[in-house]
């Protein structure tokens, strides 16, 4: 298959003739020349993946978060090749059917062997090991083996909570330009500021900067995906460009978090995704915080609490929504709980998308 596929990106997939046409109308022989492609390729399988779910998502009329993938011309152009396709199949596309459960099939089963044949290559040393083999001598490791959570507090007064099975390694004394860390597994941070000197924190092919605030890691040698979650303050993440196996010509990308959010490092695909935490907490509980009490209070106010008690961007229509009102008691409920009364109250609905909410709809009488 034409090697100019190794670098697309998922809206690039979608803009292939060769891509569209295998997915809308797959054949045994295109099939095959995919399938081969892929096993020869894993760190594309990301972004493969990535677009055959956009893709199915257009044929189903959701096309919404596809826009800020490829242009609305693009997305028209590919609904007029599926609904031609339509037209000349027996039955519609948008149904899955034999060959397509096939298709997925074979997408599942490649995944599961590129993550065992990409971890089966990193046996022989971790990044962990190999981060800190030249200077090993100058560090000092902390292990923990037991059942509970280990408590280090290092030479600035930050302190760490290592998870089991998990290993630590730092200068006893941060001399350098950074306050560097290298982990293997899981920790609670909880940095000192320090505007003149950097945190950073190295693990698994990723690097998390801070400046002072509290985060969670999570990179176990074992696992294709490194975690981190904010819980207050600002973290930067970004690959470490001088990981060994990293594409140097690839750029080297990052992201930029805020409390109750977190990132997502596919170690595959070598791809960041940003999200909101499972469970977002008030930010600063210190300061002065809404009582979430409301007796008809115009919804615009309700939003602007959220986003002030949790720091979470929440997008929606305010001339729509201007006329709105809500009277509830919001004081025990979560994040999750006041979104869905407000969008129940005002009939709409709501998606997390990139670390922010974003209300679709809505109508008050």
């Amino acid at each position: 298959m034409d090697h100019s596929f190794d670098h697309f990106s998922a809206a690039d997939f979608l803009l292939s003739d060769d891509f569209v046409s295998h997915h809308l109308e797959p054949g045994p022989e295109t099939a095959q020349l995919w399938e081969q492609w892929l096993a020869s390729n894993p760190p594309n399988l990301g972004e493969w993946n990535r677009a055959v779910h956009l893709l199915e998502s257009i044929r189903l009329g959701l096309d919404k978060y596809a826009g800020n993938i490829i242009s609305e011309e693009a997305i028209e152009a590919l609904l007029v090749r599926i609904r031609e396709t339509n037209k000349r199949t027996s039955r519609p596309v948008r149904t899955i059917g034999g060959t397509r459960w096939l298709a997925v099939a074979v997408v599942v089963l490649l995944s599961g062997l590129f993550a065992y044949w990409w971890l089966k290559g990193r046996d022989a040393e971790s990044y962990y090991a190999s981060r800190i083999s030249n200077g090993r001598d100058h560090f000092t490791e902390r292990v923990n083996g037991g059942p509970t959570m280990q408590t280090i507090v290092l030479s600035d007064s930050s302190v760490v909570q290592l998870a089991p099975g998990s290993r630590i390694s730092f200068k006893p004394v941060f001399d350098g330009a950074a306050r560097e860390v290298f982990l293997s597994g899981e920790a609670d941070f909880k940095v000192v500021r320090n505007v003149r000197k950097p945190f950073l924190v190295y693990a698994n092919e990723v690097v998390t900067r801070v400046l002072g605030t509290q985060f969670k890691v999570r990179a176990f040698d074992k696992e294709t995906k490194v975690l981190v979650n904010v819980a207050s303050g600002q973290v930067s993440v970004s690959r470490d460009a001088h990981a060994r196996g990293q594409d140097k010509r690839r750029p080297v990308t990052g992201l930029l978090l805020l409390p109750n959010q977190q990132a997502v490092f596919s170690r595959q695909s070598a791809e960041f995704s940003k999200s909101i935490v499972p469970e977002p907490r008030v930010i600063d509980v210190s300061k002065e915080i809404p009582d979430f009490e409301y007796d008809a209070v115009p919804v615009g106010e309700v939003i602007g609490d959220l986003e002030k008690a949790y720091g979470i961007s929440i997008l929606y229509n305010k001339e729509q929504l201007k006329n709105c009102e809500l009277s509830a008691s919001l004081k025990t409920e979560t994040f999750e709980e006041k979104l869905r009364v407000i969008c129940t109250t005002i009939n709409a609905d709501y998606q997390k998308l990139d670390g922010q909410v974003v209300i679709h709809g809505g109508e008050c009488r």
